[in-house]
Formats: structure tokens, sequence, C-alpha cells
């Protein structure tokens, strides 16, 4: 017989050989992944004699020469992760943000968070963006990174508060000198 085991799979089910059992000699040809067998955070890569990949390796569609019951196991490649890490970019008080849900794994969507208790002196924060002086890709907090694909460094984005001046004039007076401010 020849029986496919999806190898710590977390859905998805292991393919079944329609043509088994087979006569000793027979060759057998391998299925693919007919049952979409998938694990979290790992793409499908093949399928091998042996669980943790030591044994025959066989592709889709190889062929081989039965000769006893043979199990053929999934083998998973990892997917990379990528890290999301945030930069205060001057900030006077307060801390940047950690995303506690850093790492995430290639092509996962990633929220981007508030600036938490970042502060600085005469500004007040408008955002993240990929570089540091601002010229990359701006995100507001709330708003989704689609895609990861590479480790990414949001960096705050302030805007300096307005400032205003306060003048005093004397209004036609005969003596003296208005405050200075």
């Amino acid at each position: 017989t020849v029986t496919y085991n999806g190898n710590t799979s977390t859905g998805g089910t292991a393919p079944v050989d329609g043509s088994s059992p087979y006569y000793s000699g027979s060759t057998v040809t391998v299925l693919g992944n007919t049952g979409a067998l998938v694990k979290t955070g790992y793409t499908f890569n093949n399928w091998n004699t042996a669980a943790n990949g030591t044994g025959t390796a066989y592709a889709a569609a190889a062929t081989f020469s039965i000769s006893g019951n043979t199990t053929l196991y999934a083998q998973w490649t990892a997917l990379p992760t990528y890290t999301v890490t945030y930069n205060g970019n001057g900030n006077s008080g307060g801390t940047a943000p950690v995303d506690g849900s850093s790492p995430y794994i290639s092509g996962s969507n990633v929220t981007v968070l508030p600036a938490g208790s970042l502060v600085k002196t005469n500004y007040t924060f408008s955002g993240w963006n990929t570089l540091a002086n601002g010229t990359g890709t701006g995100y507001a907090a709330g708003s989704t990174i689609t895609a990861i694909a590479a480790n990414t460094t949001l960096y705050a984005q302030w805007t300096i508060l307005p400032t205003y001046t306060v003048t005093y004039n004397g209004n036609t007076s005969t003596g003296g000198t208005a405050p200075v401010d």
C-alpha cells in the first residue's frame, strides 16, 4: 500500500491513492497535494519516506517501484517571518509601542499601532513613516500594512505646533513704553 501522511498539517486532508494496493515491483506515481494540506506558517514542499525528511524525497508525478508498504510524509518549509518595530524618532518622552504580534509570517497584513505614550515637546504626533525623514510610505495608526515582505521600522512623524506672539500696544499713550512679553 501507499499511504500519505499530513505530517503535522493544520488543515486539509492527506491524499488517498485510489490505485493502492500495488503488486510488488509495480510503478507508483506519486500524488500531488490533492487534499489541499496546509500547515500554518509553512508551505508544502513535496513528500518523503521519513517524517523528518531524511528518507527518499518525491515530488508530485515522480515514480518509484514499490517493494513494500510505503508511507509518504508531507514535507514543510517554514515561511519567512518579518518584524515590525516602532521608533520614536526624536521623541522627548514616553516609549515607542511594541508590537506583541511581531514577527509576522510573510504575506500577513499588519495593523499599525497608535503612538501610545510617545510625546515630543512642542510637537503633535502625525503618524508613522517607513523613513525617519517622512519621505517613505506613511501610515496612520490603525491602518494596514498589506502583505508584509520585509523587516519594517516605522518612525514617528511629528508636526510642530503653531506659535503665536502677544504684542502690547500703548494705543496713543503719552508716556512710558508698552510692555514686552
